[in-house]
């Protein structure tokens, strides 16, 4: 008896190792995962935010799919049905009946129509103008810098998912210089040109492009005339940010010098 009741404590024991071992990583990363929403970068969303994200864009080009596919099978009836009503009242044309020139003449204008409204809305599931859930950041109550910064935050958040691919990275790119130009010029007494420039393009000018943009009709027209005017924005706020650094490199280095002016021993002469 006693053989067998050390056997199972021995594969006991070794069940336990084996389960502490298991579980082990898995309560590592827990850790290091709590332990990095301590002073984390507001503009890298956490990996819960991503996961969310991902599974809203998947419903999202999931639902906006079944809409383009039932769209288009309405779009396949609908010409079916207006092409058989045009061809019946084509019949009674052709036999000199004026009641069904009239018939034919709005079938071809509720056709028109048809055309335009699915036109329109298979343009509104291609854009992505539909609701989409996105995530939002608090809007701190102060102004300045901070309130500057959840502005944008929450402008790349709504707009950077329902963007065409081809403007996602641009618009990303714009965003994140502009939010490195706020943060050179944030401690600026004075107000100005580059200080002024930063501040509009994060209030005003993004915020009007993306509306501008979002209320025209998709085209290649206007994405092209997108992108050209978030580059100009970008290259402005580089401008801004560069500036400003070199201006900090000179503050440093005069400060350098006036530093080993005041402390540095002289050479003892011989």
């Amino acid at each position: 008896m006693a053989p067998h009741v050390t056997t199972v404590i021995s594969v006991a024991r070794l069940g336990s190792r084996a389960v502490r071992y298991l579980i082990q990583p898995a309560k590592t990363a827990s850790t290091a995962q709590h332990l990095s929403e301590w002073g984390r970068d507001p503009w890298l969303p956490s990996p819960q935010q991503q996961g969310r994200q991902k599974l809203e864009r998947g419903a999202n080009l999931a639902r906006r799919g079944l809409g383009l596919l039932t769209l288009f099978g309405l779009a396949v009836l609908g010409t079916f049905l207006l092409g058989l009503a045009v061809l019946i009242s084509g019949i009674g044309v052709a036999a000199g009946h004026t009641f069904a020139a009239w018939i034919m003449g709005l079938i071809l204008l509720l056709g028109l129509f048809g055309a335009y409204w699915t036109a329109r809305r298979a343009s509104s599931l291609i854009k992505g103008q539909a609701e989409v859930p996105v995530p939002t950041t608090p809007t701190p109550q102060a102004s300045g810098l901070e309130a500057d910064e959840a502005g944008l935050l929450n402008l790349l958040y709504r707009y950077e998912k329902v963007l065409p691919s081809s403007a996602r990275s641009p618009f990303r790119n714009t965003v994140i210089a502009t939010r490195d130009a706020l943060r050179l010029t944030a401690d600026d007494a004075a107000l100005s040109r580059e200080t002024f420039d930063a501040r509009q393009a994060a209030r005003e000018d993004l915020p009007e492009l993306l509306d501008a943009y979002r209320s025209v009709p998709i085209s290649r027209e206007s994405d092209a005339q997108f992108l050209e005017q978030l580059q100009l924005i970008e290259a402005r706020m580089q401008h801004v940010a560069a500036q400003r650094t070199a201006d900090r490199q000179r503050e440093l280095q005069s400060n350098g010098k006036y530093l080993q002016s005041k402390y540095q021993e002289p050479d003892a002469e011989e």
